[in-house]
């Protein structure tokens, strides 16, 4: 099977040109200063102005690729209360849009917008403000095209060293990380590119082996040391946590049929109920996996979901404004 996957991979070369590179999404995170003193429902608020703004203008953070973010830096020029009744409060802010990379602390791109917001309260205030960014806004527009181009040339230069990097983590095992880092690459019309989405085929076909291997393992020490019902029913929750894409699969049918052949009568009807769960889920497998273009979109999904996983449990990044 990794042959097959392999072998996909290779026939899947894409062609862009580079000349696209606009239409491309790169991953962006949004980040908002934590430490500020506008309220919190506010600056929620604007960080979902923030999200949709860079959503709508090809950016996303579904990996929560945390090297580039966009940021917005709040100043109040003017503060004023408005008579009643009811009484107001008007806020004239200085708002400084920001684009960079969060980890060698550069500034890619800026915008400064100036906006005026009036409300019952200060949060309501800050609110109104915050409504005036648009992503139709041309400024923005530009702003956020301008911090696109800087991105993606990052990306053409230094995507294989992050390939290179990949490779040596996967060899130590450390997958998920090395998932992770191919998987935050966009599309931006270069060889390399496709050779990260191959290599995120094989790399996730390993981890799906190794992890594959030693749940097996754990199931054979786990009926070695009983040959019960409680021995098979703690094989079979290993068991059944096994890929049905790795490649233990027969010594996976072996240990099955080792086990029903030597549980007595009355014991067997929950491990048969345990070995059908199993056995419905490598069916509902095969059935994905029928055909070898669906092989390969499988294979790029599952690294995916691995590189997500993987990035919501790292710790939060300290951010340092620019």
């Amino acid at each position: 099977m990794k042959k097959i996957i392999l072998s996909i991979c290779m026939t899947l070369a894409l062609s862009f040109n580079m000349l696209a590179q606009s239409e491309t999404e790169i991953p962006l995170c949004v980040v908002v200063p934590q430490k500020s003193e506008i309220p919190n429902d506010a600056l929620q608020f604007l960080e979902n102005q923030l999200e949709h703004i860079a959503t709508q203008n090809g950016t996303n953070d579904f990996l929560v690729c945390d090297r580039f973010i966009l940021t917005a830096k709040v100043d109040v020029v003017q503060k004023d209360i408005v008579a009643g009744p009811p009484q107001r409060i008007s806020q004239t802010l200085n708002i400084t849009l920001q684009v960079g990379d969060a980890v060698d602390n550069k500034l890619y791109a800026s915008a400064s917008l100036m906006v005026m917001g009036i409300g019952a309260n200060l949060t309501k205030a800050y609110m109104e403000a915050f409504k005036q960014i648009q992503k139709n806004n041309q400024q923005i527009i530009e702003f956020l095209a301008q911090a696109k181009e800087k991105i993606v040339a990052y990306y053409a230069q230094h995507c294989e060293s992050i390939y290179t990097e990949a490779q040596s983590l996967a060899k130590r095992q450390q997958y998920d990380d090395a998932l992770y880092r191919l998987a935050c690459i966009p599309d931006i019309g270069i060889d390399c590119y496709t050779r990260c989405q191959n290599a995120m085929s094989e790399i996730w076909l390993n981890k799906t082996n190794a992890e594959g291997r030693q749940l097996l393992k754990q199931a054979q020490a786990s009926w070695a040391t009983a040959h019960d019902e409680t021995g098979a029913q703690t094989a079979a929750r290993f068991l059944q946590q096994i890929n049905p894409a790795a490649d233990c699969h027969r010594e996976v049918a072996k240990l099955i049929d080792d086990i029903t052949s030597k549980m007595k009568q009355n014991e067997e009807k929950q491990w048969q109920f345990q070995l059908k769960q199993y056995e419905d889920r490598v069916r509902q497998e095969q059935s994905r996996m029928q055909n070898e273009q669906e092989l390969n979109k499988m294979a790029i999904r599952a690294a995916r979901e691995v590189a997500v996983a993987f990035a919501q449990n790292q710790p939060q990044r300290e951010y340092v404004i620019w």
